[in-house]
């Protein structure tokens, strides 16, 4: 092997091992529930229920899902892995749709943090949502 397929290998990004959509989803939503460093009940049950209805899982799925997202948001170092792949799997409409999920998680205990704002704000603009669609869902879930 050449001396620089290996240096480009050595630099490559990892691999996005047992990572999927919904797992990437189940992460964010994780990460505004903490940003007030924090999770609420209150959070991680709207968020159950988000995991259940919004993606159509069942009770079992859902904790699943919960328990390895919860596992990968405390080892996560950045959120780069997580919204490159909305980035690719997400059309517009999927990534207002999560946006309100995430507001929803920040108001769900009753108060609106500083950190939970702008975390959110942080990811709207990392998944490349239009301003204007940021204010909407925000005032929708009545921030």
């Amino acid at each position: 092997m050449s001396f620089l397929r290996r240096l480009t290998q050595a630099f490559a990004p990892p691999p996005r091992a047992g990572l999927d959509r919904h797992l990437a989803m189940a992460v964010l939503l994780l990460e505004i529930a903490a940003a007030d460093f924090s999770r609420s009940e209150e959070e991680l049950g709207l968020i159950r229920k988000q995991l259940l209805t919004g993606l159509q899982l069942d009770a079992s799925s859902a904790e699943a899902l919960l328990s390895r997202a919860l596992d990968r948001s405390d080892a996560a170092i950045s959120m780069h892995e997580f919204v490159a792949l909305l980035n690719e799997e997400l059309d517009a409409a999927g990534k207002r749709e999560l946006l309100s999920w995430l507001w929803q998680v920040a108001l769900a205990d009753g108060r609106l943090a500083p950190h939970e704002e702008g975390r959110i704000r942080q990811l709207a603009d990392l998944l490349f949502i239009p301003h204007a669609d940021f204010v909407q869902t925000r005032l929708a879930a009545g921030a």
